[in-house]
């Protein structure tokens, strides 16, 4: 599936509800969240919040166990069947649907053509020229298309940015508020609805701030000589007379042709002074489709059969905005794309089983609500009737709000199934029957590691009771004696020891590509917290059987993720092993080269007196737990993965250059089981501020609900560090520092003098977040305590 619009909403959910075993959906979405056009200009009135009219996509598609890559599609090659997707990978397909919506049409030239085909038109020259001064200076923005809906509604806050400026500027006379200039260009149904509602809100925006709600002026610009020309007489007549009204400028019967110095120039020469121009006139078909070989349309979109069947390539389907059924044309209206979800979910299936696809013509005729901006105010329209009133508002509230719950709030728990313990569980007694209760929602990533205790045993009884080989214990500088994540070994003969680290997790994200990416920046981690060269490394990748070619793509892409962050660390992949398994998979051997003792940083270095900064935010471990249970924003995912995703080689380097003295990765044992292993390695009692640990976007709301990692209890053990554990109970950050973390951030400890600088440099380097979270408070008897601070609570 390209693209979340509202058909492919459609779809993911009936998959969700209906799953076709052995079938793979997978979603390209440049957006986590899509919004429902219905609803878009009650949003700009002031109606709804952005979280009212916007589908998550992350969480749909974990009700959908679908594949979720965020990414720009921008490309298709019909015959080899894949699809190019910027800044990563082709990926395959067997089946292919596209619901992209449109694009502004802001070219005359023929589709499929480059510009140097033919000159562009003065329109696009102006129009592009309008959007390089964009970037330049955001306070001479120019022109707004209302296409993509997504962009459009990311762009609207920033207008009303500077309205919110402008309305509490003092203009020269003394008043409060300076006139602002909105012109809309577009005088169909979604132009008017728009400038409508824009006024509305604008208006009181200004007046909450004690302007002049009159001091927002709007000019509505259309190139038919009524408003809303696709509508019946009624209807145009109801909205010119609201227009009127609400004092807006009508501009008709007049074709915009250029923008110049941000003022619209007409097609008489005369033109229309604006601040802000939002252009909603016809929109067009990205232009990436014409070079797939589909058969497109004159103006660009993807002909489709009654079936929505492209119809030149099969396994290819189109629906909403971004098609043309062929001999049934229809207006580019949002209707038609929620209308295509059903036929063309069936006809997926379809298509997957080899059956015969069922036709679907969309109505020639549909009702339309249409919003003024004003809930006393609202008018319907179908066929030759036009009819207004307040309780019509009510009726498309009712309407759109139980449309989006169906996608959002309405949607089924994601709920294991539970199976009926064994008699030999139920013989076991509670800690069995408590163990197989959880066994369903167990974790990945780092929060899929054995628990600390059952380790330290483990490694206990094997010091014990197996033989280990010490034929090179000489040479073993550190190793299993040491808390350190890399084993170093005695120099080589030019004086630098090897560093070699292991590390090997389950998947916890269905995009192999972004996990490939992940575990591989989670294994170099170790090294870079040494300040080690990573120089090799071997994979041990497991893959979930499956079709050869399926088993192929599955690994192509994890390891091309993996690749890409071993390169960056110039890092080569020397081997590894594969191997079929229930899940997918992915750890790596890393070896290395460091300086030794001068050239590399330990857990064990740190000093009294010295801060101790911690260069990401924590809380990876809820967020996935979370997400596991679909009750993860998909803004909160996608910031937690971007900072996984992130290599930690800068930060560790910048902190040696700052004097760092001790270093580790904070990872499965949480940020308090790393910091003790550095407190009790350098013998060393530190003070935690639980108010400065920067944590990721919805950790905090997460444990507040009481969701955690599996590994959680696990890691709590270790609380026994605290020397006021009671009062750090009550403090919100308290839960996360037992949060185990996949791919963390660094903890090092830093010369206080040389903190400033260092933070300064971290930031620059990337790392926003990167923040003092404590000291080093004392050296010697009470080393390995920790002590937590805060405001909120007395100090010791």
């Amino acid at each position: 599936l390209i693209g979340g619009g509202h058909a492919h909403a459609y779809v993911l959910k009936n998959f969700g509800m209906n799953p076709m075993p052995g079938v793979q959906v997978t979603l390209i979405t440049r957006d986590v969240d899509t919004p429902y056009s219905g609803m878009l200009p009650g949003h700009i009135a002031g109606h709804y919040t952005r979280a009212e009219c916007h589908i998550d996509l992350v969480r749909l598609g974990n009700f959908a166990k679908a594949r979720i890559i965020h990414g720009e599609a921008c490309g298709i090659d019909p015959m080899e069947k894949t699809i190019t997707i910027r800044g990563r990978p082709s990926i395959a397909y067997d089946v292919l649907s596209i619901n992209i919506g449109s694009s502004p049409q802001l070219s005359s030239a023929p589709v499929g053509s480059g510009e140097g085909d033919k000159p562009m038109s003065a329109l696009e020259k102006s129009i592009k020229e309008a959007h390089k001064k964009l970037s330049d200076d955001q306070m001479r923005d120019q022109v707004t298309p209302v296409k993509p809906i997504d962009k459009f509604s990311a762009r609207w806050n920033q207008i009303l940015e500077r309205a919110y400026k402008l309305a509490t500027t003092v203009s020269p006379d003394g008043s409060t508020g300076v006139r602002v200039r909105m012109c809309v260009v577009g005088g169909g149904a979604g132009g008017v609805e728009l400038a409508l509602a824009m006024q509305v809100r604008l208006r009181n925006e200004y007046e909450k701030r004690g302007a002049s709600g009159d001091l927002v002026e709007m000019t509505l610009v259309g190139r038919g000589k009524t408003m809303m020309p696709a509508h019946n007489p009624m209807v145009q007549q109801i909205f010119e007379r609201v227009a009127r009204s609400r004092n807006i400028t009508l501009v008709l019967g007049m074709e915009a042709v250029r923008v110049v110095d941000g003022n619209v120039e007409l097609k008489d020469g005369s033109v229309v002074e604006c601040d802000e121009c939002v252009w909603c006139t016809n929109a067009g078909a990205q232009a990436w489709l014409g070079d797939t070989g589909l058969s497109l349309d004159a103006n660009g979109f993807v002909k489709v059969r009654e079936t929505l069947e492209s119809v030149n390539c099969d396994d290819v389907f189109a629906v909403g905005d971004i098609c043309t059924i062929e001999n049934h044309p229809r207006p580019k209206a949002g209707v038609f794309a929620v209308r295509g979800g059903p036929p063309l979910a069936r006809n997926l299936r379809a298509k997957m089983l080899g059956t015969t696809l069922e036709k679907w013509v969309p109505q020639t005729e549909f009702l339309g609500i249409i919003g003024t901006g004003d809930p006393r105010e609202c008018v319907a329209s179908r066929g030759a009737l036009g009819l207004e009133g307040a309780w019509l508002w009510d009726l498309k509230d009712w309407i759109d709000r139980t449309w989006m719950a169906g996608y959002t709030t309405r949607l089924p728990r994601m709920e294991s199934a539970i199976e009926e313990p064994t008699a030999i569980a139920s013989a076991s007694g509670p800690e069995a029957l408590a163990v197989l209760a959880h066994a369903s929602m167990r974790c990945g990533g780092c929060g899929a590691k054995v628990g600390a205790t059952v380790l330290s045993n483990v490694m206990k009884r094997l010091r014990a009771e197996v033989p280990m080989a010490d034929a090179v214990k000489n040479q073993i500088l550190v190793g299993l004696d040491s808390p350190d994540d890399c084993a170093v070994v005695a120099p080589d003969p030019k004086g630098r020891a090897s560093v070699h680290t292991v590390d090997f997790f389950r998947s916890f994200i269905k995009d192999p590509y972004t996990f490939g990416k992940i575990a591989a920046n989670h294994a170099l981690s170790d090294c870079h917290a040494m300040c080690a060269e990573a120089t090799t490394a071997l994979a041990i990748a497991v893959v979930p059987f499956g079709m050869e070619a399926k088993v192929e793509e599955t690994l192509f892409q994890m390891m091309a993720g993996a690749c890409e962050v071993l390169a960056a660390s110039g890092c080569s992949l020397v081997g590894g092993h594969t191997c079929e398994g229930s899940e997918l998979a992915l750890g790596f051997v890393i070896n290395g080269l460091v300086s030794w003792p001068d050239g590399g940083l330990a857990k064990g270095g740190m000093k009294k007196g010295q801060s101790i900064i911690l260069t990401k935010s924590i809380g990876t471990g809820t967020i996935f737990a979370a997400d596991m249970r679909g009750l993860a924003q998909g803004g909160w995912v996608v910031a937690a993965l971007e900072s996984m995703c992130q290599s930690n080689k800068d930060a560790a380097l910048i902190l040696r250059d700052h004097g760092a003295t001790s270093c580790t990765d904070v990872t499965g044992f949480g940020l308090l089981g790393h910091l003790v292993e550095m407190a009790q390695a350098a013998k060393t009692r530190v003070e935690l501020s639980l108010d400065a640990v920067p944590t990721l976007a919805g950790a905090l709301e997460l444990v507040e609900q009481g969701i955690f990692s599996s590994l959680q209890p696990a890691n709590i053990r270790l609380k026994r560090a605290l020397e006021n554990e009671k009062e750090s109970l009550s403090h919100p950050t308290y839960p996360l520092i037992f949060d185990p973390q996949t791919s963390g951030g660094l903890l090092a400890s830093v010369p206080t003098d040389k903190v400033t600088a260092c933070l300064l440099q971290l930031r620059e380097a990337g790392f926003p977040n990167a923040a003092v979270i404590g000291q080093v408070a004392s050296e010697g008897e009470e080393s390995g305590a920790v002590f937590c601070s805060s405001p909120s609570f007395p100090a010791k």
